[in-house]
């Protein structure tokens, strides 16, 4: 948008009379036929003359109206929505029958938009101000019509509420106010990245800030609750090009604590994408020791879906220090500092997908993507959401045992009798329980949620009245 502003000021300098407050204004004074021609005035039925102007030196005058209609046109101009067209005008060597309609013309109408008609019963000059809520690009057309005699049309002073919009470089085409400079069919105004043809939109999720992921890593076995033992903040940036393809995803994640005794890895899913349609994944940080294959396109092997392994070792990056368990969960004990992984992964290369084909923002559906911890780095013990499908590397052997009441026919996973999840996605940042308290002795409200389906108190986790036990929030 800058490159627009500064475009439409270099031509209005050049070639304007003045401007004032938004207003393009002309008086006619500064040049003959010819000049005001060349600043894209159409007045091919009239001239530029110095024989009695309105006011000045100079007016517009047509030819005579015994059997013809004069015409003058303005350049185009960008008008602001707001405002008065104003201008004098005035028969000269008034007699006989005359008229003068005014019109605005669009691109979209050419044929215009009566916004005058007047008909003259003397010379007197005549002063108009007509109110234009119009905004975008307009020309101004005068049209003086008469029988008989050698009567003529005079135009002089006009002021229109807008810039100065016509390229007399361009056979006097309105400038473009909204270009495509990459020529990708987004205009620069909407498009984020206005000099790349194979990038258009960023697409955020959440919309801002991080949402929590909260893993309780003891399952089958619901352990102690606390839904602390890997706390990770996330977020998405993907990138589309003009027609809502996914070039590229940078997933943000923060590892922010860990009140686990296992050493617990980190992935996540996409359901529906062909690993074929990735064409690389970097950042991600696994140990090649730790047991995890990948494809050239780093991404984990022997999977259906595109599946992303993160970390393998949560506390290679946060290393717990003091006493108590784990990693800023204990209270009372050092806070480690924050670490942060950010994994890219790209869905096609200079306009060109992988080679499973495109991917749509609608195919991806981030807010859909599978996370899962892999629990005491036992590739085949995942934990994930409440009836998230675990991925093709799962161990089936774990459904329905302990405390786990999956059921794969239903399509039940990862939960208990009571439908209590070892997993949860906040959608926002979340405060977690402190080490070894259930997260129903922290938020009080959270039982009500889980034996609802979700109906009940769906805030639980917000500091509302009545919610929280604060004594066992980290």
């Amino acid at each position: 948008m800058k490159y627009i502003n500064i475009a439409i000021g270099f031509i209005f300098l050049l070639f304007a009379s003045s401007s004032v407050m938004g207003q393009y204004e002309v008086d006619f004074n500064d040049g003959s036929t010819s000049y005001y021609e060349a600043l894209c005035w159409d007045i091919s039925d009239a001239s530029v003359s110095t024989s009695q102007p309105i006011e000045g030196s100079r007016s517009i005058r047509t030819e005579k109206l015994d059997s013809d209609i004069g015409i003058i046109i303005s350049p185009w101009v960008l008008l602001s929505g707001s405002g008065s067209l104003t201008f004098k005008h005035r028969i000269y060597s008034y007699n006989g029958s005359r008229n003068l309609k005014v019109y605005l013309l669009s691109e979209a109408n050419p044929s215009g938009e009566l916004i005058l008609d007047y008909d003259y019963s003397n010379g007197t000059t005549q002063t108009e101000s007509i109110a234009l809520s119009q905004s975008g690009l307009y020309q101004v057309k005068w049209v003086f019509s008469g029988s008989g005699g050698n009567s003529r049309g005079q135009l002089d002073l006009i002021s229109i509420p807008g810039t100065y919009a016509s390229d007399p470089s361009n056979d006097c085409d309105p400038i473009n106010i909204n270009p495509d400079t990459d020529g990708d069919g987004v205009p620069d105004s909407e498009d984020d990245y206005p000099n790349d043809q194979y990038r258009a939109y960023n697409n955020y999720y959440p919309a801002s800030g991080q949402s929590t992921l909260a893993f309780e890593d003891l399952w089958p076995s619901d352990g102690d609750y606390d839904l602390n033992d890997v706390v990770v903040g996330y977020s998405f940036k993907i990138v589309t090009n003009a027609s809502d393809n996914v070039v590229d995803l940078t997933g943000t994640f923060i590892l922010r604590a860990s009140g686990a005794g296992l050493h617990n890895g980190f992935g996540f899913q996409l359901p529906g994408v062909d690993p074929a349609s990735i064409i690389s994944t970097t950042g991600y940080d696994v140990l090649p020791a730790s047991g995890y294959t990948f494809e050239s396109n780093g991404l984990e092997s022997g999977q259906t879906d595109a599946t992303v392994i993160v970390f393998d070792d949560f506390f290679r990056f946060m290393v717990p220090i003091g006493g108590g368990v784990g990693v800023n969960t204990s209270a009372g004990q050092p806070v480690v500092p924050l670490d942060t992984i950010t994994v890219s992964m790209v869905f096609m290369n200079n306009g060109t997908p992988g080679s499973g084909g495109t991917v749509s923002l609608t195919d991806l559906d981030i807010s859909e993507f599978n996370p899962f911890i892999v629990a005491g780095m036992i590739r085949g013990v995942e934990v994930h959401l409440p009836d998230y499908l675990p991925t093709d590397l799962a161990d089936p052997q774990y459904f329905g045992t302990l405390d786990d009441d999956s059921n794969p026919a239903t399509g039940k996973y990862y939960k208990t009798a009571a439908n209590l999840p070892w997993a949860l996605n906040i959608y926002e940042e979340f405060d977690y329980p402190v080490e070894q308290v259930p997260i129903t002795d922290a938020y009080l409200k959270f039982q009500d949620w889980v034996q609802s389906n979700g109906t009940q108190y769906p805030d639980w986790y917000q500091n509302n009245v009545g919610y929280r036990n604060a004594a066992n929030i980290y």
